[in-house]
């Protein structure tokens, strides 16, 4: 079974931050910490008092044009060194 929320009143897919976190590639705890520091796109609604709700295709396009996270010292960000003919 893959139960799914879906708004009764647009029809759209709605996630929980563990489905985002799922569809992002990053754990769960990260996508907490983006929520926490506005880097997340706004929760559309809420669960109960406190679990936010994000509408799927805002998160999508969200990840899509979300630049990669630098890494320092990471083998594709160091310059290719100078090729001589």
């Amino acid at each position: 079974m893959n139960p799914i929320i879906i708004d009764a009143d647009t029809g759209r897919e709605l996630w929980n931050s563990t489905a985002c976190a799922h569809h992002t590639n990053i754990t769960p705890r990260t996508w907490a910490n983006y929520y926490a520091n506005n880097r997340t796109p706004n929760p559309v609604t809420t669960w109960g008092k406190s679990s936010p709700l994000w509408d799927a295709e805002e998160v999508k396009t969200w990840h899509a044009n979300r630049p990669g996270s630098p890494v320092k010292n990471h083998p594709t960000t160091h310059s290719k060194p100078p090729t001589h003919p």
